[in-house]
């Protein structure tokens, strides 16, 4: 490099440096748009696939598991309820959530309190990658309302379906159904599911 465009930048770097120095600089707001495109298949099931009409096998779908987990609920047996999830979601769930008889007790009693008299049916299956979402209503038995709505996620495990947490914050899990197919997240969401 010629000296003249050595000084020209050292002018530049002073010049910029003390333009600075005294905190005067202009503060400006803004924002920046990430976009994430999940592409996934989903199935809708029109009627809605009864639980209980579903044939049972080991594991083998996560319909199977599903069906599994609600008998569970209902029959307020924590550890069939817990062999429905993944090693780590069901160690997090047992540590924080099933801690204990009392926990254990208290977590049967809700479980009837929310599945008596309804019955569960899966609305819609979508699946991503390694995880397959199945979306389901519990409908009161006497009145056909619904009562719950919820998707909840599933991947494979040693070869068998079980529930996972692994998409706990990603808002494809809370928002695979959004109108438009787009949804705005909090800065500090995460898109992957992991930490």
């Amino acid at each position: 490099m010629r000296t003249s465009t050595w000084m020209l930048l050292g002018c530049l770097l002073a010049c910029n440096l003390s333009a600075h120095a005294d905190g005067s600089g202009t503060e400006r707001f803004r924002t920046l748009t990430v976009e994430t495109v999940y592409p996934f298949k989903q199935t809708d099931f029109d009627p809605p696939v009864a639980l209980a009409a579903h044939k049972q096998s080991a594991d083998s779908d996560p319909m199977t598991t599903l069906q599994r987990h609600f008998a569970a609920m209902r029959s307020g047996d924590v550890d069939a309820f817990l062999s429905t999830w993944t090693r780590s979601a069901r160690s997090q769930l047992a540590a924080q959530q099933l801690a204990g008889d009392a926990a254990r007790s208290a977590a049967a009693q809700r479980w009837s309190k929310v599945l008596t008299g309804r019955e569960a049916a899966v609305e819609t299956r979508v699946d991503f990658g390694r995880y397959v979402l199945l979306a389901y209503v519990l409908r009161d038995s006497a009145s056909g309302q619904i009562v719950v709505k919820d998707t909840l996620a599933f991947e494979q495990e040693d070869g068998a379906w079980k529930l996972t947490q692994a998409l706990a914050r990603s808002p494809l899990l809370s928002s695979w159904n959004a109108p438009n197919g787009r949804v705005q997240v909090a800065p500090d969401a995460l898109v992957d599911g992991a930490r």
